[in-house]
């Protein structure tokens, strides 16, 4: 993977998780922040304040600041533009399996590659996914034609073999804010920030306006465009296949 010319970076990994901590500029990131026991979100993931002031995920009204580590047992990986060819109505493995879904449907964007338009989910749309095993399969109504190569986005949880070499702190394991006595650093002034915990459904451009995901949309902690939630800022970098990563200028929060 390489990066956009306008923000290079070391990167030290080949798989796209959670925050870029040595892109993302920030000044404010207090690890006074308690976290709420049974509270559960990841590195890059929007935040937000409970009545006993502890940190839980963000519900999508009042975004307190970005999670700087992460709360959690899984991972996700983030895969842009992955080219995949539908024929027929046989399914098609993607690289990855075990895909995030928001609900039933909604977890994946597959787009034409020469226009860049995305295509609907859902029977008598376009294609179905099967978030379990990950393939993509044309529907009986689609308009993607037989034999067309497609583009995919997706987010994929990172397996145990891959956890082997990325993804562990330094004492091996997934959570980095129990082993802490609970507590965690919150980014939450203005800041740009480069997350993978965005809704992989969306088509992003420079200078969208960006809303927290909300628990209707079952999208919480995730950013997304064009939801119900508060506002948080603009786009200033697009996920691409070789930089997966959604450039964010935060406004700061709280935002509302």
């Amino acid at each position: 993977m390489t990066f956009s010319p306008q923000m290079e970076a070391f990167r030290v990994s080949s798989r796209a998780i959670g925050i870029d901590l040595m892109r993302s500029q920030y000044t404010r990131n207090l690890g006074i922040y308690v976290s709420a026991p049974a509270a559960t979100f990841r590195a890059g993931m929007l935040v937000q304040l409970d009545s006993s002031q502890q940190i839980v995920i963000n519900d999508g009204v009042h975004p307190f600041g970005f999670s700087k580590y992460n709360k959690a047992n899984t991972l996700y990986a983030s895969v842009v533009g992955e080219q995949i060819t539908l024929n027929a109505l046989v399914a098609t493995n993607l690289a990855h399996a075990t895909l995030w879904v928001p609900g039933s449907v909604g977890g994946v964007r597959v787009f034409n590659l020469t226009t860049g338009v995305s295509y609907t989910e859902g029977g008598g749309s376009d294609y179905a996914a099967n978030y379990t095993n990950g393939t993509i399969v044309r529907d009986g109504a689609s308009t993607i034609a037989d034999g067309e190569t497609v583009g995919v986005d997706y987010q994929y949880q990172v397996t145990e073999a891959e956890l082997q070499f990325e993804g562990r702190n330094f004492w091996n394991f997934l959570n980095d804010v129990d082993i802490q006595n609970g507590k965690i650093a919150i980014i939450n002034d203005w800041s740009l920030i480069f997350t993978t915990q965005y809704d992989p459904a969306q088509t992003y451009a420079v200078n969208d306006t960006l809303t927290a995901g909300a628990v209707g949309d079952t999208k919480q902690g995730l950013i997304t465009k064009g939801g119900a939630g508060a506002y948080v800022g603009k786009v200033f970098q697009v996920p691409t296949a070789d930089d997966p990563f959604l450039g964010v200028q935060y406004a700061g929060g709280p935002t509302s």
